[in-house]
């Protein structure tokens, strides 16, 4: 059964040259894990995540593949924090936007996007195919609410 019978919604979305500011601030508004990133033509390029975000205030030697785990002797008082993400905050989302996520198109079958839902636990970008124009976003509890999951 194709996606094309669920709602996308098409005002979750940032241009790559809008701020990690103001991309923080829609994630907080609209309690999203994510939001798709266009062009100004309104090609999908990329997702801007809450998890892109807290790794721009965590220090490179976390990131690293096999990094550090243990930061306990790193100074974390919360005005640190806050100064590195205000540090980001005039940055372009086009700079620090994440690539490779899963996103879904009108075609895919159902139970690939609950597959897509159950690895990521997150919202999918919805993706013309053949254009590569953003349509949407899907929100993940409003894909489980239409599956009855609160019945």
């Amino acid at each position: 059964m194709p996606s094309t019978q669920f709602k996308y919604h098409n005002d979750f979305k940032l241009t790559e040259k809008q701020t990690v500011a103001e991309a923080s601030q829609l994630l907080i508004d609209k309690n999203l894990s994510l939001v798709p990133v266009t062009d100004t033509a309104g090609k999908y390029l990329g997702v801007f995540s809450l998890n892109g975000l807290l790794a721009l205030v965590l220090p490179r030697a976390a990131l690293m593949e096999g990094g550090l785990t243990d930061l306990g002797f790193l100074s974390d008082r919360l005005e640190i924090l806050q100064e590195r993400m205000r540090e980001h905050g005039a940055r372009p989302v086009g700079d620090v936007l994440e690539k490779h996520v899963p996103i879904i198109h009108p075609e895919t079958p159902l139970l690939e996007i609950v597959l897509h839902l159950y690895r990521a636990e997150n919202d999918i970008p919805v993706v013309d195919n053949k254009s590569g124009q953003l349509l949407g976003l899907l929100l993940g509890t409003e894909f489980v609410s239409l599956l009855g999951a609160g019945v």
